[in-house]
Formats: C-alpha cells, structure tokens, sequence
C-alpha cells in the first residue's frame, strides 16, 4: 500500500538533511548512502514521523510512502513488520539505506555467486530501534529483512530509485542454501 499524496519530509532536526540527500548524486555511489543514512538519523529522532501516514496493515507488510519527488531519484519508504513478516532473501537493482524507527529487526547477510540463485548465509544481526545502514550499488548487497519478535517493527528504507519507474528496489531472489557441512 502506498500512501496518497506523499509529502517532502523536512527533518526539523536536520533542515538541510533532504536537501542534501537530493544534491548529493545519481543514487549509486557511496556519496548518496552516507548522505542516505545521515537523513535517516535526523528521520528516526523524530516522534512525529509517522503522524501524516495513512494507517498500516495489521497483519501483513505493506510499504507506505513517506517522500517522493519526481525530479529527485530516490524514495523514502515506511514499512511496518507485523511479527513474523519477512522478505525473500534479495539484492537491490539501487543504493539503500535504512533504519529502524521502532522495535527490532533481523537482518541476514549472503553470499552468492555470479549467475546463480544460491545463497549461503554468512552474518546474522539483530538491528534494534535507531540502527542505520544499508549500502551502495557496488558493495553487492544481498540480504533478508525478517520480524522475529511478538511486537510490530517499523523501519525507515531510502532508495535510490524514482518509485514512479520501478514497483519496488528487488533486483533479484535468492535461494537458501545450507552450507555443506548443515547437509
């Protein structure tokens, strides 16, 4: 579900954070992700963030529009995690960044292999309430975002990619793969 009317979010806490999220590249390198993740500080501290969205689903995940422009190449997403919600195991076609604005997320890290859909988990992370990451293009990103926890998570995702040219940032789908000696 995507929020109608979405709206330019200006942290009061960082006035010039968006705007040099929007200055700040095309999206792919590590200039847009360092400024990514420091929008996403200023947005996480702010306790109003969540005031002008439309109300999310209960029990599924749904992604909700919190900033989007058409001349600037990225989005800001809101999605809640219901517990249990998790996504495929995945690589981005863009940079990306996120935080967690409330609750805990797992994160899974995995390795794969140039024209393969195997993937073998390498890192396991617990990402609590005020965490901030994510990465470029370049830095091969493939992961897992799941809720394993009894209370709803919120996370705070920026892409670098117009959401009016893409249905979502999901380069490719991976499949889990133990490693040899799980066998």
């Amino acid at each position: 579900m995507v929020a109608r009317g979405p709206k330019r979010y200006r942290p009061r806490t960082s006035g010039d954070a968006m705007r040099s999220l929007v200055d700040a590249s095309n999206g792919l390198d590590e200039a847009f992700c360092s400024v990514s993740q420091r929008t996403l500080r200023a947005l996480l501290n702010d306790a109003d963030l969540l005031r002008d969205l439309p109300p999310a689903a209960v029990d599924q995940f749904s992604r909700r529009l919190l900033f989007c422009d058409p001349g600037d190449p990225f989005g800001i997403w809101v999605p809640p995690w219901p517990p249990g919600c998790q996504t495929p195991i995945h690589s981005h076609h863009c940079a990306c960044a996120f935080g967690v604005y409330r609750g805990s997320l797992d994160e899974v890290s995995y390795a794969t292999e140039p024209g393969s859909d195997a993937a073998i988990e390498t890192a396991r992370f617990t990402r609590d309430a005020g965490y901030v990451g994510g990465g470029s293009l370049d830095s091969g990103l493939v992961h897992e975002m799941l809720n394993t926890r009894a209370e709803t998570a919120v996370s705070v995702h920026i892409y670098a990619y117009r959401p009016d040219r893409h249905p979502d940032s999901i380069e490719q789908c991976f499949v889990h793969q133990p490693h040899a000696e799980d066998i």
